[in-house]
């Protein structure tokens, strides 16, 4: 839509949805119910009390007390009103409310609700859609469409028939006390076209939308609850702009349409004659002009700009005469129906009008299925309301709105991970927030929070800053209203500059955009991220953002001044990294996800085979399932974390060592098709200088399984042998094997010599051998001229902000977060805790090829994606492509042979076997690829399905010998519970 290195200023344009039809100059739905057969029989058995009582609907609340209730009750039976609207309450009572008062007149009641962003509006406890203004802010209509039907079905699932919504008004003024962020925005194409998709969400649902508040409340700056708004355009203003969603609504079929407690002097001369009241607004203009059939519902009856300015006796005739259909929330429906029926009597209203009232609401019931028996089930109710799949579409909704005004230099989504050093700090919240959390999965950073702007603080927390690269920055805590200054805290701005003036800042605004015209300093932040809201979505999502898990797709709905007109916003690309979400972001059921792997876990640990694990899957880049199960060890004391790292084992193989062998491929400085004798000179003499690297990494090339180095260490009567170990660090023993247990310095020359004795086969044949993975290291490091774990961490590992990778994890981590392996009763004779379980890489100080590695999920994901991706994360290309193609497919089929090089791939006949028979799954693509390690981990590849798989778990706890994890095919079950929900979508 632009140049995307500066602002854009867009006019939305024209827009266009495949799958919605929209009809024109259509009439409302329940129209061709008018003389029905059964809204006739009903009509005719009603007294003019009873018509009038139809056109009555009344406010209730499910969160009063028990007197409120049979007090509202006997109302409702006395009288017989047509419809209750429902305000705050919970869903249960409300619930058990419907069905109670269906049973209590001789009409069936109608039920509304006023659910701009869904029933959570109302209801405690339900999932709450985005304001408008946010959704004015998306450039995808046909998702305003998707959350329309999404509200439908909450509305239909509690019973209601009516949401009193959209808000069809053009917010053009900043300072609008009610309207505000309730408007799609100040454009009113924009705000029509987004009406039209919530209206037709909404309608071809089954559901009744009403358009308000007619002919526009967008540029008052006076509360209709509290006072009369005027409002002095001209009549070709008011069709040139704030009627303009009007007409696009009622063209397409509206059902209801509410006016505003308005004064527009253009359209009524009488002084200060409410819109409400006015018959040149209802009828000359809604009902003549723009050929409006529907119902028209007054805005409540009891708000301050109607009843301060009209006689009250009179209110409820003088609506009706003017052009309203349904009275909303009279102040006393007794009173006011008798004053009606004496306004027929004394024939100041006629009764026929009454009829063609009453008659529309009928239909309009009769359409909403009202005269068929129904109960709202209570069972299972506040979760039917919340689903995931809303939680998916509502993450979709704020991934789409967030919108990007500055991004100096494309510093977003941030590079360089590997050479960035980045605070992050919350203002106006106690840290850690989720938007600092989030930015932790990505890179580790230095959290920093400030809330009083006291100079003492001021200084303190800018100096605790000055030194770092990027500081990743949210105000929260906002408001929504001009009034209270959108709770921008006092000193904010200036605060703003100086960090500005000291340090590179990604400044992230929670809340309303018009909020930034008032801190200028937020202008001159180098990235500059408004978010309309401030909810955990939009802390998590903008942190993604900053990124690249997400994408910036949103364009200002509105003016904040000069320099962000609407239409502004620059798209920044997203899918770089890993995003996070729910599976049903991706059209896969939690809920089946959930209850198979929790199953299978869970019967893992019933069963002994471990104590605990942790599962997480991603699906074409996203994150959508992570679940830690059990304790760290058997007596439940440490559950297992997100944020534990494990024993990686042979994971290592892939982990580490293919990870320096692709980059240095990559660079051209290796080539599997040499052989060992040509990269380290020192195997020239012996029997393995013409093995050729290929064969060594696909496991067949002839080199014994494993040695057990460890064993010539220890004497018949248990002891060390001389000059092997020592409890103490010291200079000659300083490589740390276990606790209180160092290996002598060059002990790791004595173990290369086996290696280079060790038998090599005359057969080609496949045979799994950890020898090639402990000699890989050292090719790593002679052509990377450094230390091979330090050239795969700088160049692989840090690049992809993967900090949680490393060797020899007790020098780093408290042992809390590292999760125990083995009590080692043979060779170390101690529990195995913060030091590698495998022997052999023990002895060469904890770091190998072949084993040693430790890994939070996390950031192996991170890697293992990078490997998927064939080679790209970050929006760098940071393995060659063709290359990565080539590493991941068998190598040697002809010699029964599966193996890539270094990477493990499914049986070659397995789209023939059983689950049982096939490995990893049956489901498993021929390109899939992975492996899996000694301690319990696992990880699996598959391209062909987008998706990546993590297992880890600790079942060498407490020792070796339990293969209950194997036996019961625990991970590789699990992987085809993944492949079932991905099929089954």
């Amino acid at each position: 839509m632009g140049n995307k290195n500066k602002i854009l200023l867009v006019f939305i344009l024209p827009f266009f949805l495949k799958n919605i039809s929209i009809a024109q100059n259509s009439d409302p739905p329940f129209l061709k119910y008018l003389y029905n057969q059964r809204v006739d029989s009903v009509m005719n058995t009603l007294s003019i009390e009873e018509k009038i009582a139809q056109l009555i609907w009344i406010d209730a609340y499910s969160n009063h007390n028990l007197s409120y209730d049979v007090n509202l009750s006997n109302l409702i039976k006395r009288t017989g009103i047509g419809g209750v609207i429902f305000f705050e309450g919970n869903a249960p009572k409300q619930t058990e409310m419907i069905n109670y008062f269906r049973e209590l007149t001789k009409v069936p009641l109608i039920f509304a609700t006023d659910g701009e962003w869904g029933l959570g509006m109302r209801l405690d406890g339900v999932m709450k859609f985005p304001f408008q203004m946010t959704l004015g802010a998306i450039q995808n209509d046909s998702l305003i469409y998707e959350m329309g039907s999404a509200i439908a079905g909450q509305f239909k699932r509690a019973g209601l028939n009516i949401n009193l919504a959209p808000v069809a008004d053009v917010n053009s003024n900043p300072d609008n006390p009610v309207i505000n962020f309730r408007s799609f925005g100040e454009e009113p194409d924009n705000v029509s076209r987004k009406s039209l998709m919530y209206m037709k969400g909404l309608q071809d649902n089954g559901i009744i939308s009403v358009a308000k508040h007619f002919p526009g409340h967008g540029d008052t700056q006076v509360d209709s609850h509290i006072n009369l708004p005027v409002i002095d355009h001209t009549k070709s203003r008011l069709d040139s702009v704030d009627l303009v969603p009007f007409k696009t609504l009622i063209e397409n079929g509206i059902s209801c349409v509410m006016p505003g407690h308005l004064w527009i002097r253009a359209l009524e001369k009488q002084d200060e004659l409410p819109a409400t009241l006015s018959h040149s607004v209802l009828t000359d203009l809604l009902k003549n002009e723009l050929s409006f059939k529907g119902l028209i519902i007054s805005d409540a009856m009891t708000m301050g700009g109607l009843i301060r300015y009209t006689d009250t006796g009179k209110t409820e005739i003088m609506a009706l005469k003017a052009g309203i259909d349904v009275l909303e929330v009279v102040a006393d429906p007794e009173v006011a129906i008798k004053n009606i029926v004496n306004g027929v009597k004394e024939g100041d209203i006629s009764a026929e009008s009454i009829d063609e009232k009453c008659r529309k609401v009928l239909a309009a019931k009769y359409q909403a299925g009202l005269f068929r028996p129904f109960v709202v089930e209570k069972e299972n109710l506040n979760n039917d309301l919340s689903p995931k799949t809303s939680e998916a579409l509502i993450r979709n909704l704020y991934s789409s709105a967030i919108t990007v005004l500055n991004n100096d230099q494309n510093m977003i989504p941030l590079k360089n991970l590997e050479k960035t050093r980045i605070a992050t700090l919350a203002i106006n919240a106690s840290g850690p927030t989720l938007y600092q959390k989030r930015i932790s999965k990505y890179i580790p950073a230095d959290d920093y929070n400030i809330s009083v702007f006291t100079k003492d603080q001021v200084d303190s927390v800018l100096k605790k800053l000055e030194n770092y690269d990027i500081v990743i920055t949210g105000i929260f805590k906002t408001d929504q209203r001009s009034s209270v200054n959108f709770g921008i805290p006092p000193g904010l701005d200036n605060f703003l500059n100086r960090l500005n003036n000291q340090n590179r800042c990604i400044l992230t605004w929670f809340g309303n955009p018009y909020a930034i015209d008032r801190i200028p300093s937020a202008w001159n932040s180098s990235g500059l991220i408004i978010t309309y809201q401030d909810n955990n979505f939009t802390r998590d999502l903008s942190a993604q953002l900053i990124f690249g898990g997400i994408g910036a797709k949103g364009f200002l709905p509105v003016t904040i001044n000069k320099k962000y007109p609407a239409g502004s916003g620059i798209i920044t690309p997203g899918l770089l990294r890993l995003q996070y979400g729910i599976p049903e972001s991706d059209g896969i059921s939690s809920r089946y996800l959930n209850d198979k792997i929790d199953s299978i876990a869970n019967y893992g640990i019933d069963a002994g085979a471990y104590p605990g694990c942790e599962i997480m899957i991603a699906k074409d880049g996203l994150v959508m399932f992570q679940k830690t199960y059990g304790y760290q060890t058997y007596d439940d004391r440490i559950s297992i974390s997100e944020n534990d790292l494990f024993d990686l084992a042979s994971v290592t193989k892939i982990s580490a060592s293919m990870a320096g062998l692709l980059l240095l491929d990559t660079e051209g400085k290796f080539s599997p098709d040499k052989t060992l004798g040509y990269y380290l000179p020192e195997f020239r003499k012996s029997n393995k200088s013409n093995l050729v690297m290929r064969d060594m990494l696909t496991h067949q090339a002839g080199l014994v399984a494993w040695i057990p180095f460890w064993k010539e260490t220890v004497k018949k009567n248990g002891k060390f042998r001389a000059r092997t170990f020592k409890h103490e660090y010291s200079e000659r023993y300083p490589l740390k094997v276990a606790e209180d247990l160092y290996i002598f310095k060059n002990y790791n020359k004595k173990i290369f010599k086996e290696i280079k004795k060790s038998k090599v086969s005359d057969q080609k044949r496949y045979l799994y051998s950890d020898l090639t993975f402990i000699i890989v290291p050292q090719i790593i490091n002679k052509l990377s001229g450094e230390e091979w774990y330090d050239f795969v961490t700088d160049s692989v590992y840090h690049k992809i902000g993967a900090y949680d990778l490393c060797f020899n994890p007790y020098l780093k981590y408290p042992l809390s977060r590292i999760v125990p392996t083995e009590y080692d009763s043979l060779f170390r004779k101690q529990q195995l805790h913060g030091t590698v379980h495998d022997e052999g890489a023990a002895m060469l100080g904890g770091i190998s090829g072949h084993a040693g590695l430790f890994a939070t999920a996390n950031d192996l994901m991170k890697l293992m994606e990078l490997y998927r991706r064939m080679g790209n994360y970050g929006g760098e290309q940071i393995f060659s492509k063709d290359i990565m193609k080539e590493y991941t497919r068998v190598q040697f089929p002809e010699n029964d042979n599966r193996r890539g090089i270094g990477f493990d791939k499914p049986l070659l006949d397995n789209s023939e076997l059983s689950q049982d028979q096939s490995y990893p799954s049956k489901s498993a693509s021929p390109e899939s690829f992975g492996h899996s390690g000694y301690t319990g981990t696992f990880v699996w590849i598959d391209p062909a399905y987008n998706l990546t798989y993590i297992f880890f778990c600790n079942r060498v706890y407490p020792t070796r010998n339990n293969n209950l994890l194997s036996d019961l095919n625990i991970r590789t079950n699990i992987l085809q519970v993944i492949y079932d929900s991905i099929i089954k979508r």
